[in-house]
C-alpha cells in the first residue's frame, strides 16, 4: 500500500470526525436541512450531482488552468497555490447557495480535493472524497 493510499484512507475516517468536530463546536444548526423532507432525486443531486459537477469544474479546468500558470511557486505545506487559490474560488461559490459560516467550512474539505486530485493526476478520487463529504454532512449534522 502506496504512501497516498494511506492519506487516501486518512482523508475518508476524518470526513465524519470532521463533521462531529463542527457539531461540538457549532450547537446551532448552519445547514437548514430537513432530512424527513428529502426525496430521491435531491439526495442523488447533493450526494452524486453536484460532487461530480463542482469537481469537474474547479479541479478539472479551474485548478489545471491555474496550474499551468503557477507551477514555478513552492507548494506551502504540501498545497500548491493552485490548490490553495480554488479552494479559495470554491468557498466564495459557495456562498451563494449557504450561510456563511458554512460556505467557510468548505475550504478544508477543498484542500483536501485538490490534493488528492494532485496526487493521483485525475479527479477520480477528488469526486470520491467529495460525494463521501457531502453524504457525512447530510446526515450527521442532521
Amino acid at each position: 500500500m502506496n504512501k497516498t493510499h494511506i492519506q487516501l484512507g486518512a482523508a475518508v475516517l476524518a470526513a465524519p470526525l470532521f463533521v462531529l468536530l463542527h457539531n461540538s463546536l457549532f450547537q446551532h444548526q448552519i445547514f437548514n436541512v430537513d432530512l424527513l423532507h428529502f426525496d430521491v432525486t435531491s439526495l442523488f443531486f447533493l450526494i452524486v450531482f453536484y460532487p461530480v459537477v463542482e469537481e469537474l469544474a474547479f479541479r478539472g479546468v479551474i485548478q489545471e488552468f491555474i496550474a499551468a500558470k503557477t507551477k514555478q511557486y513552492p507548494s506551502f505545506l504540501y498545497l500548491s497555490v493552485a490548490n490553495i487559490v480554488t479552494s479559495l474560488l470554491f468557498v466564495a461559490m459557495h456562498f451563494v447557495h449557504h450561510a456563511p459560516l458554512w460556505a467557510m467550512l468548505v475550504f478544508i474539505p477543498s484542500l483536501v480535493f485538490g490534493y488528492f486530485k494532485e496526487q493521483y493526476g485525475h479527479i477520480g478520487a477528488s469526486i470520491f472524497l467529495h460525494m463521501f463529504y457531502n453524504a457525512c454532512s447530510l446526515f450527521l449534522i442532521l
